[in-house]
C-alpha cells in the first residue's frame, strides 16, 4: 500500500514517539503528543467522514495538527490566512465546497456562514483517546491550493497525497533533511512553499519552528526567534532572502537557505553565499513545490544577473515544449511542461474548466503539467526562467494575473475600462500599475481601493493610478500598453 501523509508521519511517531516535532512560541510538541492531538481533533469533526475541509487559523501548533487530521480522515484542506480579503476568503472555502471550517475563537465571526470547528489551547488537555482508523489514501486529494489563473479567476489546485510525499522525500534527498534539523516555517499557508516547509520537514523526521504572525514580519524578531529555536535550514522568497543578505549576523545553526517563487538575482544574496549554502529553486503549484534546483555558491549567475532554476531533482521530468505541444530545438525557448511523480491530480472551482488545459496529456500518453512559465536549458543542463507567456507576475512572491485585478477594478462599479500592467523597479522588483477610465467624474481613489480590498489581498492592489479619458488602442481596437505613459517607482525613496 502506498504510504500517505498521515501512514508517513505515523511511521516516524512508533520509531521514536518523544522526539519534539513542532515548536511554536507556546509550546514544544513531540510526535507523541501531535498524534494525540489530531485523533483529539478528529474525534470533534461536525462531519463524520469529510470531503474538503477549511483552514482559517493562525500559524501554530494547533493549525498544523489540524492539517495533519484532516489528511488522517481522509479529506483535503483548504488553508485561507484569517487576513486574506473577507469576500475573496469566503469565495475560495465556497468553491471548494468544505463541509466545515476549523478556526479560532478570535476568527469565528469571519466564516460564520459555515459550519465551524473553534480550536484553541484545551486540545492539549483533551484525555488520550483510543486511535482513531486511518481513511488517507495515496490517490486522493491531500489539499487544495488557491491562486490567480490566466481565465482572471482564481483556480484551486487540487494535490494528492502521492505527490506530497513524493515531493517530501525529494526535499528531504536534495538537502539532507535528517532528524537533527530544524526548519522555520516562514510561508503563508495560500503559497506552495508552504506544502515544502510543513511537510518536508514532517515527513523527514525534523522539527517545526513556527512563529507567529508579529514575529514573521519583524526581521530582527524573527531572526531571535530562529537563533533561539536553533534553527538550521530557512526557505522563502527572495525578499526574505535580501532580508537575510542584510543582516549583520544570522542563526549560528543555520546551514542552508533555499530560494523560490519567484527569479533569485546575484546581487541580493551576495553577502550569503559567502556564508553557507544558498539554493534557487523552482516547483509551480501544478507540480507540488519543489520541481529543479540550483547550488548558487558553485554556480553562476545570467546576464540578466538572476541565477538558473537548475536541474531536476529526482523523479522529475521537465520537457521545453512549443505551442502544439511539441520539443523545442536545442537552446530555443519553449514553455515548462513537467512531467512525474509530482503533476497535481486537477482543478476545482467555479472555473475549473477553464484551467484543465493546464494539465494535459500528450499524443505517447505522457500526463503533464504546462506551467505558462517560459524558459530555455543551458549548455550545461541547467534551466533558465525567461518570462511568462500570460499576463503573470510574482508580486512580493505570490501569484498574481493582472486580468483578474481588471476584473476586480470593473467590478467595483467606479472604473468603466482599465488595463493594469506591471513594471519592473531598479531592484528587479515587479509592481503594479492601474490605468483607468472612470464611469463619472465623482471617481474616489480611496473608494475605490478599499472596495477592492475586500477581495483583493494588498500585493495585488496596484501601487499606482492613472486616470485616463479613453485607453490607446491598435488599429485593430485591441489595447495598445506602448501608448501608455510610464510610471517610475523611486526605490530609494520607498525604502525612507
Amino acid at each position: 500500500m502506498e504510504p500517505t501523509i498521515y501512514s508517513r508521519f505515523k511511521e516516524l511517531v512508533k520509531a521514536a514517539p518523544e522526539r519534539p516535532v513542532l515548536i511554536d512560541e507556546r509550546s514544544c510538541v513531540n510526535r507523541g503528543g501531535l498524534d494525540r492531538m489530531i485523533d483529539s481533533l478528529i474525534s470533534r469533526f461536525p462531519s463524520f467522514i469529510p470531503a474538503r475541509v477549511g483552514v482559517v487559523m493562525d500559524h501554530s501548533v494547533e493549525m498544523t495538527a489540524s492539517l495533519l487530521a484532516i489528511n488522517k480522515a481522509g479529506a483535503a484542506f483548504v488553508a485561507v490566512e484569517p487576513d486574506y480579503p473577507p469576500e475573496r476568503l469566503t469565495r475560495f472555502l465556497t468553491e471548494s465546497g468544505v463541509d466545515f471550517v476549523i478556526t479560532e475563537n478570535r476568527y469565528a465571526s469571519i466564516v460564520s456562514s459555515f459550519t465551524r470547528l473553534i480550536v484553541d489551547q484545551r486540545i492539549f488537555t483533551d484525555p488520550p483517546l483510543h486511535e482513531l482508523p486511518d481513511r488517507s489514501h495515496s490517490d486522493r486529494a491531500a489539499y487544495i491550493l488557491y491562486s490567480s489563473s490566466p481565465s482572471g479567476y482564481p483556480a484551486g489546485v487540487m494535490v494528492g497525497n502521492r505527490q506530497v510525499v513524493s515531493m517530501a522525500d525529494r526535499f528531504g534527498s536534495m538537502f539532507n533533511v535528517s532528524e537533527d534539523d530544524v526548519l522555520l516555517q516562514y510561508s503563508a499557508c495560500t503559497v506552495n512553499i508552504f506544502v515544502e516547509e510543513v511537510f518536508g520537514t514532517l515527513l523527514n523526521g525534523a522539527i517545526l519552528a513556527i512563529p507567529s504572525s508579529e514575529t514573521r514580519n519583524n526581521p530582527e524578531a524573527l531572526m531571535k526567534f530562529a537563533d533561539d529555536q536553533y534553527v538550521s535550514i530557512i526557505s522563502g522568497f527572495p525578499y526574505l532572502m535580501q532580508e537575510l543578505n542584510s543582516m549583520p549576523s544570522l542563526p549560528v545553526t543555520l546551514r542552508l537557505v533555499i530560494s523560490g517563487g519567484d527569479n533569485l538575482n546575484a546581487a541580493s544574496v551576495g553577502h550569503l553565499t559567502e556564508q553557507l549554502p544558498v539554493y534557487n529553486t523552482y516547483g509551480p503549484s501544478v507540480a507540488t513545490a519543489l520541481s529543479t534546483s540550483y547550488c548558487c555558491n558553485s554556480g553562476y549567475s545570467l546576464a540578466s544577473g538572476r541565477y538558473p532554476i537548475g536541474k531536476e531533482c529526482e523523479g522529475v521530468e521537465i520537457m521545453l515544449l512549443d505551442e502544439n505541444l511539441r520539443p523545442v530545438a536545442p537552446g530555443e525557448e519553449g514553455e515548462i511542461c513537467i512531467t512525474g511523480n509530482c503533476v497535481a491530480d486537477s482543478f476545482t472551482g467555479d472555473h475549473r474548466a477553464e484551467q484543465l488545459s493546464e494539465i494535459t496529456t500528450l499524443e505517447d500518453g505522457t500526463r503533464v503539467a504546462r506551467t505558462g512559465d517560459i524558459g530555455v536549458r543551458l549548455p550545461d543542463g541547467n534551466l533558465a526562467y525567461e518570462r511568462r507567456k500570460d499576463s503573470e507576475v510574482n508580486i512580493l512572491g505570490r501569484r498574481v494575473v493582472t486580468g483578474e485585478v481588471e476584473r476586480a477594478l470593473i467590478a467595483s462599479g467606479e472604473v468603466k475600462e482599465c488595463a493594469v500592467i506591471h513594471y519592473t523597479d531598479e531592484k528587479g522588483s515587479a509592481y503594479l500599475v492601474a490605468y483607468v477610465v472612470p464611469t463619472s467624474r465623482s471617481f474616489s481613489l480611496s473608494w475605490l481601493k478599499n472596495r477592492v480590498a475586500q477581495y483583493l489581498p494588498s500585493y495585488m492592489i496596484p501601487e499606482f493610478f492613472v486616470l485616463l479619458h479613453h485607453l490607446p488602442v491598435t488599429e485593430a481596437g485591441t489595447l495598445n500598453p506602448h501608448a501608455l505613459p510610464v510610471v517610475l517607482k523611486d526605490v530609494t525613496a520607498t525604502a525612507s
